[in-house]
């Protein structure tokens, strides 16, 4: 038995399959900011440095996590001279919620971009699938680059 396919079926079918592929790009795109964390490396959240710094526990050991491809502003040490407040403000709720959405998280898991020294590196961290550094961006506390100084 053969089927024969006319013109006007193959031309709903290339409609369907294009419609599709239109819906499953915008699906993609209105998740990119989160992921299954079965593509994570586990992690214990320890503590929070800064809005974009972080402490955790990687198979027993401390280990010093940098947020990659985010940066937002440093929170001036005691003693040090506070050249921009406004910075300073951003840099204490990044701070803030990077604690909230890490202490608050079932699962916190990194996707590694560069290892700096054993106890050192550079990743995305999530939690519960959730970028961190893209919330970060939303609620404008961090940039994508480097953190221009008294924006």
């Amino acid at each position: 038995m053969s089927f024969i396919f006319n013109d006007s079926f193959k031309y709903t079918l290339k409609r369907m399959v294009g419609v599709f592929f239109v819906l499953f790009a915008f699906l993609l795109s209105a998740q990119a900011n989160v992921v299954c964390m079965c593509v994570t490396t586990p992690v214990t959240f320890l503590q929070v440095i800064d809005g974009d710094s972080i402490w955790v526990k990687k198979e027993r050991r401390k280990v010093l996590v940098h947020f990659s491809e985010v940066d937002a502003p440093e929170i001036n040490e005691p003693g040090k001279k506070l050249d921009c407040p406004q910075d300073q403000r951003k840099a204490k709720l990044a701070r803030d919620l990077i604690l909230e959405m890490l202490t608050s998280a079932k699962e916190v898991g990194l996707i590694i971009k560069e290892e700096i020294s054993e106890l050192e590196l550079r990743a995305q961290v999530y939690a519960d699938g959730l970028s961190v550094g893209q919330e970060l961006l939303y609620k404008y506390l961090a940039m994508e680059g480097k953190w221009d100084q008294c924006e």
